[in-house]
């Protein structure tokens, strides 16, 4: 089985890569599980159990592969993590496919945890203009019909350095044989391109399906979340840039000057 994780800071993209890539025929993909998050995070430990059953019981809606004994094992991680990683296998197989694609952002934080339990596994990271996340991150926290869910509203300092951590991460794994670091605007460019050199990476042939089908695959995997509204437009790069609605003059300055080191690596110009 060919085990793979898309990564990067919220609001990057990840959703709309995902969406291209689960739209391979042979690729299968998932909701976010959010299970590393979950699994290694000290606060969010104890909902695991009720994580996983949300996962199984509403976003897939397959309660028979849930396991109330594997979801409350206390004695082995390792145990834990391969019946998980063993329910996503039969997904996949379901389908008939030996290549499952899991995206959870925040996975970009354990990615040599990860690799230590599925060291074939590979990890595809997109990284975006911090402007455009950074508003985008702050238009979805503002929202008080949904913001509660993303833990309050986030500010324009801590927007900045969830760019600047993942975008960190993203760099140090560049060169990595297992890690495809991609960038958002690329895609927007050349979809074909893009897309080829993530199948390319995943070791299978492009398909055009991908490009055909990913509506219907954007509608199923982001689960109708109201931050992910329109994530079946068109695939175009923008008339008109969008950050500017969201960001004062000097909250763009403070984004610009708090990003310079990494914006330059990743070649982004001031806007």
């Amino acid at each position: 089985m060919k085990r793979n994780f898309l990564v990067g800071a919220p609001r990057s993209g990840t959703t709309i890569l995902q969406s291209l890539l689960a739209a391979h025929p042979k690729i299968t993909s998932f909701p976010e599980t959010k299970f590393f998050h979950h699994l290694w995070t000290d606060r969010l430990s104890r909902k695991l159990p009720n994580r996983l059953r949300e996962f199984f019981y509403k976003e897939i809606c397959r309660p028979d592969l849930y396991s109330e004994v594997e979801v409350y094992r206390r004695q082995s991680t390792t145990d834990r993590i391969n019946w998980f990683i063993g329910v996503l296998d039969k997904l996949a197989i379901e389908e008939g496919n030996s290549v499952w694609l899991e995206k959870t952002p925040e996975h970009i934080y354990f990615l040599e945890s990860i690799a230590d339990y599925l060291p074939q596994a590979k990890f595809i990271h997109i990284v975006r203009h911090p402007l455009d996340v950074v508003a985008s991150m702050r238009k979805a926290t503002q929202d008080p019909l949904n913001n509660v869910l993303w833990g309050g509203e986030w500010s324009l300092d801590f927007c900045v350095s969830r760019w600047n951590s993942s975008a960190s991460i993203s760099y140090s794994c560049a060169n990595k044989s297992q890690h495809l670091v991609v960038k958002y605007e690329d895609l927007l460019r050349d979809k074909i391109w893009l897309l080829s050199q993530c199948c390319h990476f995943i070791d299978i042939a492009y398909d055009v399906e991908m490009l055909r089908n990913y509506r219907g695959e954007s509608q199923r995997l982001s689960l109708g979340l109201p931050w992910h509204e329109g994530i079946d437009r068109a695939i175009e790069p923008a008339i008109i840039a969008k950050y500017k609605q969201f960001l004062s003059p000097n909250e763009i300055m403070y984004v610009l000057e708090n990003t310079v080191e990494l914006r330059q690596k990743f070649g982004y110009g001031c806007e």
